[in-house]
């Protein structure tokens, strides 16, 4: 069999599985328009290794379909979690006379509230609900994101004028001191 067959059923192959019309993917795979088009396609169908080929690349195509769908699926699991732990009632970890319940006594938003359980099947700790619904929140988008920090920062932001001017005056002090002017202000006279 030459490579260069074998090349035109690879080819066709890899265009049958795109929309399953034979004829287009012979055309598409460079086979000649008309008649013998339709029949090098019903050939082409019927042969074993083109059958084989085809059958592992639309396997192929459904391997990275359901591992797209499951990629997508992931958020959305995480977000039906932390709503089943958002919604478990606390009142629902004890029995009505007040003694806690075992752990497969529990529902399953009290079960997935477990951070972690005793040996002996009693309920453990449970999740910070506060921490939950503050996911829930951000991801729902229900509260505003504090903006990122300006690049300039005001330092002087909630101060009085007075308290303002107390503080240039002593950074102009501890400046002068050094013997560096402040910016804006008029040189002073050195003595000397």
């Amino acid at each position: 069999m030459s490579a260069l067959r074998i090349a035109s059923w690879e080819r066709f192959c890899q265009e049958y599985v795109k929309d399953l019309d034979a004829r287009s993917a012979a055309l598409r795979a460079g086979y000649s328009a008309g008649l013998h088009t339709r029949v090098s396609a019903w050939r082409l169908l019927r042969h074993a290794a083109v059958q084989a080929r085809i059958a592992e690349l639309q396997e192929a195509i459904a391997q990275q379909a359901k591992a797209e769908a499951d990629a997508r699926a992931e958020p959305a699991w995480v977000v039906a979690q932390l709503m089943r732990i958002a919604r478990a009632d606390p009142r629902k970890f004890f029995h009505a006379d007040g003694a806690p319940r075992k752990v497969h006594e529990l529902g399953d938003e009290e079960a997935a509230a477990l951070s972690g359980f005793e040996a002996t099947g009693e309920a453990g700790k449970v999740v910070d609900r506060l921490k939950v619904l503050e996911l829930l929140g951000r991801h729902f988008g229900l509260w505003q994101q504090k903006p990122a920090p300006a690049h300039d920062v005001n330092l002087f932001e909630g101060m009085s004028l007075d308290q303002v001017r107390r503080v240039r005056d002593r950074v102009g002090q501890l400046l002068g001191e050094a013997g560096v002017d402040l910016p804006g202000s008029a040189p002073r006279h050195r003595q000397g």
